[in-house]
């Protein structure tokens, strides 16, 4: 049986990635057709600025070898063509990049276990190396893939909500779980034009057309894009929180406000009102339940709690050094004025001479003054050791 694989990898941009894929590569034959069908699926479900804000780019065709569930070690039992396709959003540089794999003959449960394993080689270097030195991208969480077939494969759809091979050289086992089991029987299918099934990291369309073909698969590929731009969001600003606490680094409340934008950010590919259609926006609900973004989502806001509590920590013991840095300058200057009141005092008493009206109150003016500041820093200090 043929099989259509879309490996969909959450990555971003920077400037430098704008710059070398610059007139790289031109889309033309399928490549062309690709980015023109996705476009225009876009543009007719997706509201305007959403639809607007997405740039599609050809990254080339490439050869990908095919690896055994044993690992590279051994050696590729097969390798295909590939085509690289890169949807991303100028205003933010959220992405994705799509690896086509068109009419496999061979076994996709191969495929799939692969990319669940996370050993896609494309010339010679891992996806994520390759991404980078190739084009400055940065990939930055799991793929997503949409497995589409003409026919129901009863004996691998199992294998295929659980992004593992049928074939495996290092065990002979078959699937029992029923959570598998429910999920191959549950029909996300909103039209009636293809039946839907979907897992974690899989969604299954069995798509019993011929003409056309791609235009039916746009309409879920675009689907999953928007979800897998949701993951790339998240994942971008939490590596960088979660990386900030493993490392124990001491960031300050500017560059965490930089982490906070860069979220904020990506709001509008979040909106519940991006899809024009209740029955897209139904069926992206399924699919972002069946992924777990949300779950994803708290995990981020988790971690930035804990980051925001180490922040407050710090100001605190901070504001704390300051407190008290003040305070003793404080008791310094009410001792030097103290020192020069008595010395004034004294040097009058051995003089034989009196305090002009103008002594007594610069004296008390300044004794006053000292003693205010001293007050004034020591009940700060302690509110804040309080709070």
């Amino acid at each position: 049986m043929k099989s259509d694989l879309f490996i969909c990898v959450p990555c971003h941009l920077d400037k430098d990635s704008i710059f070398k894929m610059t007139n790289a590569y031109t889309a033309h034959g399928f490549s062309k057709e690709y980015i023109d069908t996705l476009a225009d699926i876009s543009k007719s479900e997706l509201v305007d600025r959403v639809s607007q804000s997405f740039n599609r780019k050809y990254l080339g065709v490439y050869r990908l070898p095919i690896y055994s569930d044993v690992g590279i070690e051994k050696g590729p039992i097969d390798e295909i063509d590939i085509d690289l396709f890169l949807t991303y959003c100028h205003k933010n540089y959220l992405g994705l990049v799509t690896i086509v794999i068109r009419d496999y003959q061979g076994n996709i449960s191969q495929v799939i276990d692969q990319v669940a394993r996370e050993e896609l080689y494309i010339k010679d270097h891992n996806i994520k190396d390759f991404l980078y030195n190739d084009f400055s991208i940065t990939k930055n969480g799991e793929a997503k893939l949409v497995l589409s077939q003409a026919e129901l494969n009863q004996d691998e759809i199992l294998y295929y909500m659980a992004t593992e091979t049928s074939t495996s050289e290092l065990v002979e086992t078959n699937i029992i779980s029923k959570k598998y089991q429910k999920l191959s029987e549950t029909n996300l299918a909103v039209y009636d034009f293809s039946d839907i099934y979907a897992s974690d990291s899989l969604v299954y369309q069995v798509l019993e057309v011929d003409e056309h073909k791609l235009q039916y698969q746009g309409l879920l590929i675009f689907i999953v894009e928007i979800l897998v731009m949701q993951l790339a969001a998240i994942y971008r600003t939490n590596n960088k929180v979660t990386r900030a606490l493993e490392e124990n680094q001491r960031i300050n409340v500017k560059e965490y406000e930089l982490f906070s934008n860069e979220f904020a950010n990506t709001l509008s590919i979040w909106q519940v009102d991006i899809y024009r259609y209740k029955g897209a926006q139904t069926i992206a609900n399924d699919i972002k339940d069946s992924f777990g973004i949300q779950s994803v989502l708290n995990n981020y806001k988790q971690n930035d709690k804990f980051l925001q509590n180490i922040i407050n920590t710090n100001n605190v013991k901070n504001s704390m050094f300051e407190s008290w840095i003040l305070f003793m300058i404080a008791i310094v200057l009410f001792f030097k004025e103290l020192f020069l009141i008595v010395k004034n005092i004294i040097t009058s008493i051995v003089d034989q001479t009196s305090f002009s009206d103008l002594d007594v109150i610069s004296s008390i003016s300044s004794t006053s003054i000292i003693i205010i500041l001293v007050v004034s820093v020591y009940f700060i200090r302690k509110r804040k050791l309080e709070n």
